[in-house]
C-alpha cells in the first residue's frame, strides 16, 4: 500500500509528504489540472511522475485518474455520480459547450486542444440545441466561471465589443464523458420555471 512517507523518502527529500498531499487535494478539488496553468504545474508534474500510486489512492475514493499526455492535463472522473449537482443553467451551458467542442474538433478548428467560442456561436447554439435564448452577458460570464471550476472552460478577454470569449478546454471530453452526458441530458429539458434555477 502506498504511503506519502515512502514516496518522500524515495525522492531523496526532493518532495515532502505535504507536497504529495497537496497535489492530491488540488486535483480532487479542481477535478482537472493542466500543465500549462501556472498554479497547477507542480502538482501536475508530481502526479504524472507517480501515477500508479495516485491511481491507487483515488481508486479507493471511487475516482478514475486520467492522464492526457498529448494535451497535458490530468482529470478525475467519478465512477459513481454522487458529486454535487449542477444548477440547471450550468447543465445547459455544459451540454452546449460539449457540443460546440465536438463540432470544432470535427472541423479541426482547435488550438492546442482548445476551442474558442464567440458569444455569437454560443447564442446560435442555445437557439438550435436548447430552443431558448442565451442568458444576459453577465450571466454568461458567471456560467463560464462555473465551467472553469469544473476544469472544462476558461474565459479569455477580447478587445472587441463582446469583451470576452469562452475557451473550451480538452478535458471536457473526460469530465463530460458518455455517462455524464446522459445524466446531464436527462435534466436539460425545460424543468425550470422562469426565474427559478433548480439543480440538475
Amino acid at each position: 500500500m502506498v504511503t506519502w512517507e515512502r514516496l518522500a523518502e524515495q525522492s531523496n527529500n526532493l518532495y515532502l509528504v505535504a507536497d504529495f498531499e497537496k497535489a492530491a487535494y488540488q486535483l480532487v478539488v479542481e477535478q482537472v489540472l493542466y500543465e500549462s496553468d501556472r498554479l497547477s504545474k507542480v502538482s501536475y508534474a508530481l502526479i504524472v511522475k507517480h501515477q500508479p500510486q495516485y491511481r491507487e489512492v483515488f481508486a479507493r475514493l471511487g475516482l478514475v485518474l486520467t492522464h492526457n499526455a498529448f494535451h497535458a492535463y490530468l482529470a478525475l472522473v467519478p465512477t459513481h455520480h454522487a458529486a454535487e449537482k449542477m444548477r440547471l443553467a450550468e447543465t445547459r451551458m455544459a451540454l452546449v459547450l460539449r457540443r460546440l467542442y465536438d463540432d470544432k474538433m470535427r472541423g479541426a478548428d482547435v488550438t492546442d486542444g482548445e476551442a474558442y467560442i464567440t458569444l455569437e456561436e454560443l447564442e446560435r447554439a442555445y437557439r438550435e440545441l436548447l430552443k431558448r435564448e442565451l442568458p444576459e452577458k453577465g450571466d454568461v460570464r458567471e456560467l463560464a466561471l462555473a465551467m472553469k471550476r469544473y476544469g472544462i472552460a476558461r474565459i479569455e478577454e477580447t478587445e472587441d465589443v463582446q469583451r470576452f470569449q469562452i475557451v473550451v478546454r480538452p478535458a471536457i471530453t473526460d469530465v463530460l464523458g458518455e455517462s455524464a452526458l446522459h445524466q446531464l441530458a436527462a435534466h436539460a429539458p425545460d424543468t425550470e420555471e422562469d426565474g427559478i434555477d433548480e439543480a440538475a
